[in-house]
């Protein structure tokens, strides 16, 4: 049976503003249904009704509507915050505490762990401590403790968010099999790159109403509604797009091999010759990191021998798999974590002797989870918090402009914990702007953000690599890394495995299948068709190919 949402109209109180408007749609079964829409657009809301916490745990709101989803049907929910759901010293305590208080035997608790162990391919973590796992490590635990739960629907909230490439991969493996074998699925995810290979059908909410509700190929093809609801979606579905507006009847595609195979009609396959890699100068870093190693209390060697220099003006970014020590590294260039061996020096000073607050004013880490960094009662006080810790001269002016430009300037006097995630993360990172710091780490950055402010989060990365900042970027989206970045630094284990330019990056398909991070569609498509040179975005993919299928056609 269809699971069916009719008529759902919510308020947090009788005088607040509707959250949800008359919200109507079905969740068929054994299907995996995305529910889509800006930042603030009622998902949260609408995840809290499906799941029962509306309104048996918050029945002070106003709530219309009902669900028809049957009768002792679980509903599980996997939050996009792994930290607020897992419970336990251990994994093997925090994957088996849902189903141990649903009352069942050791035998079948035991069962069930040994299964989502497997399932998700995580028993080598058994065994481990949840607060050493990484911020993906921790995200597929919390997925493998519902997963136990066998639920009847499963709902999950930005699943992906903290995975690296190949856990996105092992999640959307899971799910098409779960599918397989009957299971329901709702993805509530801004993000449709990682799933839409996956995704049956489409539900797009834009100011808490129901504004598109089709399958993933009506979606593609409604150019509109994309820009509506600020959808990240395949870089394949944008070239295809972009390059539709100009060529009549273009087909369709949302991958890159149906990419080469429409466009292989107007363009030829070629070769082109690697451009070799211009050395680097380093004399000009602000920031440098030399022999960094580190090892933990409990024998773990999370990096070894690591060195890189910043420059000033640049944006470098930092890839790897999840545990390959991305983060550990950039805790090492703020102070927050020493290093078993290595210096780390700031304009040529080292930093060993400096407290964590004296480093931030000079350079800044943005953590993952915003949560961590929202420390007063207003936007506008968040907004002018690093300022005033730092003694930094500001204009109530300049601040309330800001606020105008993002979009949060009806919000200044609200509380920042209230914010949708993606606000929240754009948040500390304007907070930034009225810092003292000249280096600006931002740690997976696009946490919770929908299109609208991941584009608005790529403007700010590029004013303050303008204004002569050195920005550090740690991030699992790909494109996004090829589209900002100067320089790329790739860790493995611990290990540095390169650090060189952009272009040269592009070049080794060797690295990346290492590492197994597949490169951005518009560079393997670059490359596939023989352009001079390897484009990193969209924009400069689409110029060239628009320009040559021109001359074919013409």
């Amino acid at each position: 049976m269809s699971f069916s949402i009719k008529n759902i109209s919510y308020q947090y109180s009788k005088n607040a503003k509707a959250v949800l408007k008359d919200v109507s749609f079905e969740i068929q079964p054994a299907q995996v249904t995305a529910i889509v829409g800006p930042s603030g657009c009622g998902k949260t809301t609408l995840i809290n009704i499906l799941s029962g916490v509306i309104p048996d745990l918050m029945p002070m709101g106003v709530y219309k509507g009902s669900i028809d989803v049957g009768t002792d049907v679980n509903v599980s929910v996997v939050s996009q915050s792994p930290e607020n759901q897992l419970f336990g010293y251990g994994v093997e305590d925090a994957i088996s505490f849902g189903i141990e208080n649903m009352g069942m035997d050791s035998g079948k608790i035991a069962e069930r762990v040994e299964y989502v162990l497997d399932l998700l391919n995580i028993q080598h973590l058994r065994r481990r401590s949840v607060a050493t796992l990484s911020g993906g490590q921790r995200q597929a635990v919390c997925i493998a403790s519902v997963l136990a739960m066998h639920p009847d629907i499963l709902i999950m909230d930005e699943p992906v968010s903290s995975l690296d490439p190949e856990g996105k991969r092992m999640v959307q493996s899971i799910l098409d099999q779960l599918r397989e074998t009957g299971q329901t699925t709702v993805i509530v995810d801004n993000n449709l790159d990682w799933f839409s290979g996956i995704v049956d059908h489409v539900v797009g909410l834009a100011d808490g109403r129901v504004v598109f509700n089709g399958t993933k190929e009506e979606f593609f093809k409604n150019f509109e509604i994309q820009k509506t609801l600020g959808v990240t979606i395949p870089q394949e579905v944008e070239i295809y797009r972009r390059l539709a507006e100009n060529i009549e009847d273009l087909p369709l595609f949302d991958t890159v091999e149906g990419a080469k195979r429409v466009l292989g009609r107007f363009l030829p396959a070629a070769t082109r010759s690697p451009v070799p890699e211009t050395p680097r100068d380093d004399s000009g870093d602000v920031l440098e990191a030399k022999g960094i190693c580190k090892t933990f209390q409990d024998g773990f060697h999370a990096l070894m021998d690591v060195s890189a220099g910043f420059e000033p003006g640049k944006v470098i970014s930092i890839i790897g798999q999840n545990g390959s020590g991305k983060t550990t590294f950039v805790k090492h260039l703020n102070g927050l974590y020493r290093p078993t061996e290595g210096t780390v020096r700031y304009k040529g000073i080292e930093t060993a002797g400096k407290s964590v607050a004296q480093i931030s004013r000079d350079i800044i880490l943005v953590f993952q989870n915003p949560e961590h960094m929202l420390f007063e009662e207003s936007v506008y006080k968040e907004l002018t918090f690093c300022a005033r810790a730092q003694g930094v001269k500001f204009s109530e002016e300049k601040a309330l402009d800001v606020l105008k430009r993002y979009g949060l300037l009806e919000e200044k006097e609200e509380l920042p914990l209230n914010l949708s995630m993606g606000r929240k993360h754009l948040l500390t990172i304007l907070s930034v702007l009225f810092s003292s710091a000249e280096v600006v780490i931002l740690d997976e950055p696009t946490l919770g953000m929908d299109l609208n402010i991941k584009s608005q989060l790529e403007q700010i990365i590029r004013y303050l690599a303008k204004k002569g900042k050195t920005v550090i970027l740690i991030s699992h989206e790909i494109p996004l890394v090829f589209g900002v970045s100067d320089r790329i630094l790739v860790l493995n284990n611990g290990v540095k495995l390169a650090y060189s330019s952009t272009k040269s990056m592009a070049e080794r398909d060797d690295l990346f299948k290492k590492i197994n991070i597949s490169l951005p569609p518009v560079v393997l498509l670059s490359k596939y068709f023989g352009f001079p040179e390897i484009c990193c975005d969209v924009d400069s993919f689409v110029q060239e190919a628009a320009g040559r299928i021109s001359r074919t056609l013409s």
